[in-house]
């Protein structure tokens, strides 16, 4: 699990490929989450093509707010006097759970997240 994180986390450039694979078990608890991973790999090339440092930033946030919602912290007090960035993190940090929720139903799911 490290070595998906890792990435995730320097904010380095990562592929995230979102597969549905049929016949292999999922534990939300010991395997990451593939719609999650696929939603911060989405928003981490949403924040790299974006047009200013502002649209940028805000990508950079959603995306924080799922890394932390998969590592189970919060750190919305980071975002403290930038309320549009705040909303955006809390926003990552909310779909991050319900994610992670739904998994626990569903384990696998057929999301792709592509850039238009």
């Amino acid at each position: 699990m490290n070595t998906l994180l890792q990435p995730l986390t320097n904010r380095q450039p990562a592929a995230f490929h979102h597969l549905y694979r049929s016949g292999l078990p999922s534990t939300p608890t010991l395997h990451p989450n593939t719609c999650l991973i696929a939603r911060i790999g989405w928003c981490h090339r949403q924040a790299v093509n974006a047009l200013t440092s502002a649209e940028a930033d805000g990508w950079w946030a959603e995306k924080q707010g799922l890394i932390d919602a998969l590592l189970h912290r919060d750190d919305t007090d980071t975002y403290k006097g930038r309320p549009g960035l705040r909303a955006r993190y809390a926003m990552g940090l909310e779909d991050g759970g319900s994610l992670i929720r739904t998994a626990k139903v569903k384990p696998s799911c057929h999301h792709r997240y592509q850039v238009l």
